[in-house]
């Protein structure tokens, strides 16, 4: 269950939640889904005449027409039939040397996930954090409208239990390097996400 950050030109984050009850016990259950908070920035290099050059396009929203269940055992964490739809205005800004070129473009964003179920394996690591050694089984799209091709990297988690209200909170950075004819662009995806349910 790995979310992603990512932050190019500032640190995208979320409020911290006040402190909650953390004990290992409380976390083990069945969990309606809520809602996902995300901000999300993707990035890519380019090289124009010798001036490098780097694409940014971000957007942060909150899900809606969210559905499906989380279940804790001691070991593992199943999503069933979760989803939900996204919509958001991302924000595309081009910049050459450093310094940004003509004003900012704007697109609309939207995407449904349809319902679906997968598991990850995870352990608890100290009062509030979680490590999943499998990634993510959140899909979140990327500024593109597109969920990111290929597996999840392993990824850490924070979590805080107040009352009946779990909020898992991750920020994980992707990196890849592609080849244009002989120059090799590098091309990011950062995530920051909060996913909140309610105990059954």
């Amino acid at each position: 269950m790995a979310f992603s950050l990512l932050s190019c030109q500032k640190e995208l984050s979320f409020e911290n939640s006040s402190p909650g009850n953390n004990n290992p016990a409380a976390l083990l259950g069945t969990w309606k889904f809520i809602e996902l908070k995300v901000a999300v920035e993707s990035g890519s290099t380019f090289d124009n005449y010798g001036v490098p050059g780097r694409m940014v396009a971000t957007y942060t929203a909150t899900t809606q027409n969210n559905r499906g269940v989380l279940t804790v055992t001691t070991d593992k964490m199943k999503t069933t039939d979760l989803g939900y739809t996204l919509t958001a205005e991302v924000k595309m800004v081009t910049y050459l040397g450093g310094n940004p070129v003509d004003q900012p473009l704007y697109e609309q964003l939207d995407f449904e996930m349809p319902p679906s179920s997968a598991s990850s394996n995870y352990q608890q690591a100290g009062s509030d954090s979680l490590y999943f050694p499998n990634g993510s089984i959140f899909d979140i799209p990327d500024t593109n409208g597109q969920q990111p091709p290929g597996p999840s990297d392993p990824a850490g988690a924070r979590f805080t239990i107040n009352g009946d209200t779990l909020v898992i909170k991750s920020a994980v950075n992707r990196s890849t390097i592609i080849k244009q004819g002989n120059d090799e662009l590098e091309v990011t995806q950062k995530v920051n996400a909060a996913a909140t349910f309610l105990k059954q």
